[in-house]
């Protein structure tokens, strides 16, 4: 068993709580940003994946929307002389547009502290 000893003097910096703690503080605030993202995919998508059915016919034209290919550009005409969201749902639509604004703004605020930490880890290598 070693004996604990005096750390070395570039570990004794306040800079490396500095950077360690915003380093950690970044990444659990962009973790917290991507599962955002990733539940509004999963809000958007959800009827459209059909993995885990019973039926395994047609799986890849349901779940990659071959099978709709030849509608898509007459759905997309239509829609553009409409003003209603696209969402059949319109709580679905206000609750992934929500969703949304608050993910970007998780991850902008992620981004910042990652700077922040990145700067601290520079002064603290250069001290």
């Amino acid at each position: 068993m070693h004996q604990s000893t005096i750390l070395v003097p570039a570990l004794q910096s306040q800079w490396l709580m500095m950077h360690v703690s915003m380093m950690l503080l970044s990444y659990a605030t962009l973790l917290c940003g991507s599962l955002l993202s990733a539940a509004i995919l999963i809000i958007r998508l959800r009827n459209n994946f059909h993995f885990f059915s019973k039926k395994k016919k047609n799986v890849l034209n349901k779940t990659f929307f071959f099978s709709d290919i030849k509608y898509f550009y007459a759905k997309r005409s239509a829609l553009k002389r409409t003003s209603v969201p696209s969402f059949p749902n319109y709580y679905k639509y206000q609750l992934t547009e929500r969703l949304d604004s608050w993910s970007y703004r998780v991850i902008s605020l992620g981004f910042t502290l990652l700077t922040v930490g990145i700067l601290c880890g520079a002064v603290w290598a250069n001290s």
